[in-house]
């Protein structure tokens, strides 16, 4: 029976000439049978010519591309069966190692293949006694694609080892107002505190990869069970990440690296925590420099281990899934063990945590961690399961994030929501790892319920990168070899990366730990503390508990109404109005703000956006002492301002001409959007003043963030937002008099300033 089998299949499979003649025939005519369902369903409603384009367009280009993998198959039948598979292997490996766009993989495949192919037939010549023999033009060929190949690899491995071209510096708008803000009369927070430091390390005490967590642990600690956050423990990576760390899910090290003040407590509490990284290339250590300086501010500093998360190589099959809640309730079982030695007269702890003053710290995935571990502070249990219940309820003050992610979890499918704590961002230009500024998606999600100060504030730092604020990741952002790539020499020295974080951070927690220290106008302004800071560009957000807020543009679609406290909106002369998502490079902020655009470049009349209030709320804002906004460039084109044809200029061609001109410079050399606010009491007059006198809008900034364009398909910048708070006794009437917040009646942009612009407006209100 097989063998009639095999003969019977033999016979069948015998096909001829004819056989494939007719069944590329059959395939053409159900083409054209689908064709000409199409001519039926557009009879009518086509012109004929129209049809036939379209149909020669589809059918040409799919017969053409037939005739291309055909074209192909035959050349790859020159290469010989035994070596042919490495060609094909050496463009998935290009592809499997390198992290970068498709042209851009499709490119560098080609070039492994021709430099490998004439350094390799160049070699083969020239070896062997086999050039002796080469005819005087083979002898010529070998000597220029040889010469050629050898090119090409020295090119490449000296642009691989290249470490990018510098940048120009970029000046700092915001320093050429007319009007600065204030600087803080106090200790630059940069400086060594007072208090002697000491050191310790906690942990459960069989840490195979390193001592400092095995035997050389000062207070031990019991493992907990994690299983109910973690996915992706299992099969053979997670095998082998037991087998290296020693643990499983259901028994998570408490590991951390402890510096403390010597002295009387109690002393607030600071957890600092690392994203995701090699797991084996140890991420703790590297936040050294923040827990010495906090502790010689008085402030226990806690670097927490969670290397076992972290992606490892032995994730080639699967690694761990959506892990940043468990990262975040981490965090809360090391604050129930410290409140546990807080209560424990034998460790040296005993009563010298402040559990009332305790800040959260995070980096990367960390600095989503820390908004989680907040979120779940609050609640009786597990988001995503119930039954586990929480009992947390810790005095978390603050919450800082550093070049966070957002959304890598999502508690029960929501953005994690925050309230009644201060929270930070920092966010660095030059990020190769997190190229879009998402702590401001949790900025703005921080509600304020309760009757305490608290504020949100956000830090965006041209020629930041992702890994100097972590010593241990230091300049490279990615892994090898896309590291390779990086513009390294457009990232600002390691030294100011951490003065900046330094002073910020410092200041943040000793805001948060003790409200009213006088470091709140740094957030706001850099400005007000630039004394301490390197000369780069800052750009702050910020947002206040007390605030009034106007205009936060989420409560409806109508462009004609406000949040709270506005009777009418109205505009003219303008070129775009309209409300949106604010947008960056990956996605979006997730929060709505008004887009405003001008072109007076064919009528002088200025464009006008007007906000009235509601007479009701003048004793809700009575006493507030600036008026303050979220603004940037929108860095887009606001189109034409609509004009009667009678009003239109006969010179159109040459002002256009002349408009391109002008765009071509400033491109080169972007002078910031300004524009007129004017405020009119319910008297009528009017008081003015020019937001560029106070607060100059940063033009887009354009990091190169990789050696060329080529490496990355993101868009060149990103809206970054901007605070603005412009102090009402400054904006003054024709007679120079101030204006009472109670007295205001409405609130204008006037965009007077420039021929043609677009500007972002969000959360604007008063400030006390």
């Amino acid at each position: 029976m097989p063998a009639r089998v095999r003969r019977w299949l033999a016979d069948v499979c015998n096909l001829q000439r004819g056989h494939w003649l007719w069944a590329a025939r059959v395939i053409l005519m159900l083409m054209a049978l689908f064709m000409l369902g199409m001519a039926i369903d557009f009879i009518g409603e086509l012109h004929i010519g129209i049809f036939l384009a379209a149909l020669f367009f589809f059918l040409g280009l799919a017969l053409l591309a037939g005739l291309g993998v055909r074209l192909g198959i035959k050349l790859l039948n020159l290469l010989p069966e035994k070596q042919g598979w490495i060609f094909f292997g050496a463009i998935f490996f290009v592809f499997s190692i390198f992290n970068l766009p498709e042209k851009t993989s499709i490119l560098m495949a080609l070039l492994l293949l021709l430099t490998g192919s004439f350094l390799g037939a160049g070699i083969y010549n020239l070896s062997g006694g086999r050039w002796i023999a080469l005819t005087p033009i083979r002898k010529a060929l070998t000597v220029v694609f040889t010469s050629l190949g050898t090119a090409l690899f020295l090119l490449g491995l000296i642009y691989l080892l290249y470490p990018g071209k510098s940048v120009d510096h970029l000046k700092a708008c915001s320093m050429e107002a007319k009007h600065l803000p204030e600087r803080i009369a106090l200790e630059d927070p940069s400086q060594q505190g007072a208090f002697r430091i000491d050191s310790l390390y906690y942990g459960w005490g069989k840490d195979k990869p390193r001592e400092v967590f095995g035997s050389g642990v000062a207070l031990r600690t019991e493992a907990v069970d994690g299983s109910s956050f973690l996915d992706g423990w299992r099969k053979l990576s997670g095998k082998l990440r037991t087998r290296y760390w020693r643990m499983d899910p259901d028994s998570l090290a408490l590991n951390g690296r402890v510096w403390y003040p010597v002295g009387e407590g109690s002393f607030p509490l600071v957890l600092m925590v690392h994203g995701n990284h090699l797991d084996r290339d140890f991420s703790d250590p590297g936040y050294a420099y923040l827990g010495r300086h906090f502790a010689s501010h008085g402030i226990i500093a806690v670097s927490v281990d969670q290397n076992f998360l972290n992606g490892a190589w032995s994730d080639f099959a699967s690694g761990l899934e959506r892990e940043n809640d468990c990262r975040g309730w981490l965090l809360l079982k090391h604050l129930e063990q410290w409140r546990d030695w807080n209560a424990c007269d034998s460790v040296p702890f005993f009563r010298k945590v402040d559990m009332e003053r305790v800040v959260l710290i995070g980096h990367s995935r960390g600095g989503e961690a820390v908004s989680i571990a907040a979120c779940f502070n609050r609640l009786p249990g597990y988001p995503d399961n119930a039954l586990e219940a929480f009992d947390f309820h810790f005095g978390i003050r603050g919450i800082a994030a550093i070049a966070p992610v957002d959304g890598q979890y999502y508690p029960a499918g929501i953005p994690t929501p925050l309230q009644d704590v201060n929270y930070f961002t920092i966010q660095g230009s030059m990020d190769a790892d997190l190229r879009s500024y998402d702590g401001l998606r949790q900025m703005r999600r921080v509600q304020f319920k309760d009757s305490a100060y608290h504020f949100a504030a956000g830090l965006y730092l041209h020629g930041a990168n992702h890994g100097q604020f972590n010593r241990s990741w230091g300049i490279f952002d990615t892994g090898y070899p896309n590291n390779l790539l990086l513009n390294r020499k457009a990232i600002i020295p390691v030294e100011e990366q951490e003065q900046v974080a330094l002073v910020y951070l410092t200041a943040f927690v000793l805001e948060s730990c003790h409200p009213g220290s006088g470091y709140v106008p740094l957030f706001k302004d850099y400005r007000s503390g630039s004394h301490w800071l390197p000369d780069l560009v800052h750009l702050n957000q910020f947002h206040e508990s007390t605030a009034s807020i106007l205009l936060d543009f989420e409560e409806d679609l109508d462009p004609g109404t406000g949040t709270w406290g506005v009777d009418s909106i109205h505009a003219s002369e303008l070129a775009l109005w309209k409300e949106g998502r604010i947008p960056k490079k990956w996605g979006d902020y997730r929060n709505n703000c008004v887009f405003l655009g001008w072109n007076n470049e064919k009528d002088s009349l200025p464009a006008h956006y007007s906000i009235f209030l509601d007479p009701s709320v003048s004793d809700q804002i009575e006493g507030s002492l600036a008026l303050s906004f979220l603004s940037a460039d929108a860095q887009m084109d606001p189109g034409e301002r609509k004009v009667d044809a009678e009003g239109e200029d006969g010179n159109a061609e040459e002002e256009d001409g002349d408009a391109e001109e002008e765009n071509s410079a400033a491109e080169k050399d972007p002078v910031p959007v300004d524009f007129t606010l004017a405020i009119r009491d319910t008297l009528g007059v009017e008081y003015t003043a020019r937001l560029g006198d106070f607060q100059k809008l940063q033009p887009a900034i354009k990091p190169q963030v990789f050696k060329s364009r080529l490496f990355w398909e993101d868009p060149e910048s990103e809206v970054i937002l901007q605070y603005v708070s412009l102090p009402l006794e400054k904006i003054r009437n024709p007679d120079g008099l101030g204006i009472s917040a109670g007295a205001i009646a409405s609130i204008s942009f006037v965009f007077d300033a420039g021929e043609k612009g677009t500007v972002l407006i969000d959360q604007l209100g008063f400030s006390r």
